[in-house]
Parts: C-alpha cells; sequence; structure tokens
C-alpha cells in the first residue's frame, strides 16, 4: 500500500515523526530501522553537533524503541529520509549494503507502481524535501491506519496516474488535439 501525504493537515510541518508513529498506531515498535539519505533540522542543535540524535546523512540502524525514543525526547523537521523497516530478527551490515534508500531525486516514488527500495522492507517512511509523507508497506492494515489518521493522504499511485494524465492532457491541448 503506497501513500502521499501533502499539504494542509493536522501536521504542522513535514515530516513530523511523532504523528506518523502515531498514525501507523506505534507499529515502528515491531522493527528495527534503516535511516538513510538523512537530512533533518533540531531545535536549538545542527545535525553534526556531538550531541544531535543522528550524526551525518546515515546510514543508520536503529530499534524501534530507540526511534521512538528519540522521536519522543527531540523536538526534529525531517527534511529529507527514508526509514526502512525491517522485522526484528533481521540485521544489517552498514558498511555493505547492496541497497541504499534514497529520497532526494529518486524518480521511483512518481511511478505507476511505486515500491519499498530495499527488498527486506516491510515498511518505508519517505520525509520529502520537507514538503511531504509517503508511506509505502507490505502491511495493508499499516497503510490503512494511516490513512484512516490523515484522511487528506492519497493512494501514491492513483495520484501519479493522475498526474500523468494531465500533464498529458495539457500537451495535447497545447498543440491542437
Amino acid at each position: 500500500m503506497e501513500t502521499l501525504l501533502e499539504g494542509r493537515c493536522e501536521m504542522e510541518y513535514f515530516t513530523d515523526l511523532r504523528l506518523v508513529f502515531r498514525a501507523i498506531g506505534d507499529r515502528q515498535r515491531d522493527f528495527n530501522w534503516l535511516i538513510t539519505d538523512l537530512d533533518y533540522g533540531w531545535l536549538g542543535v545542527h545535525e553534526d553537533d556531538e550531541h544531535a540524535p543522528f550524526i551525518g546523512s546515515g546510514p543508520h540502524w536503529r530499534t524501534g524503541e530507540e526511534l521512538s525514543r528519540l522521536v519522543a525526547e527531540h523536538d526534529m523537521q525531517f527534511v529529507w529520509a527514508v526509514l526502512s523497516s525491517f522485522p526484528l530478527g533481521v540485521s544489517l551490515d552498514l558498511d555493505r549494503l547492496a541497497v541504499v534508500p534514497y529520497a532526494d531525486g529518486n524518480a521511483g516514488f512518481w511511478v505507476d507502481e511505486p515500491r519499498i527500495q530495499h527488498p527486506l522492507a516491510e515498511v518505508e517512511i519517505v520525509c520529502w524535501d520537507s514538503t511531504s509523507t509517503l508511506l509505502l508497506c507490505k502491511d495493508r492494515a499499516i497503510g490503512e491506519s494511516f490513512r484512516r489518521y490523515f484522511p487528506e493522504a492519497v493512494d501514491l499511485a492513483e495520484y501519479n496516474k493522475a498526474r500523468r494524465t494531465r500533464r498529458c492532457s495539457r500537451r495535447r491541448g497545447t498543440i491542437g488535439f
């Protein structure tokens, strides 16, 4: 299930992971998380500060409990990031990642059938340029919970198809079709 949340909604700023976690019923605790392509702001502290929750753009590996605690304790805005969840029994060698999920410049989200980037991941939360949040998940219940919490969220595949149709219609209109 692929979902896009942008524009006016309960989320004061994109991407507030506290609200995302609430929207998915705190299921983030059920996973370990790979965090990549990270650009975030934390009130009063720059991301390169030694006291910052994350140093550098990643990759980072956190348990669901650790990530929940970091998000609860720090007022962070995630500008760009991909948070990929893995079953608790899975561990990754961050120095030898075969797939490094990324957001900035990734056209793979804007196709007819967007997919989670890492083949072992169950959920992918994408923070897109502090203007939107994408949620891709294999567990339909997580996606449905997110959409109930954010009723303005839309199906990402349908959004992409409609956007492509609008672009094609405009082009045809300009050349006399």
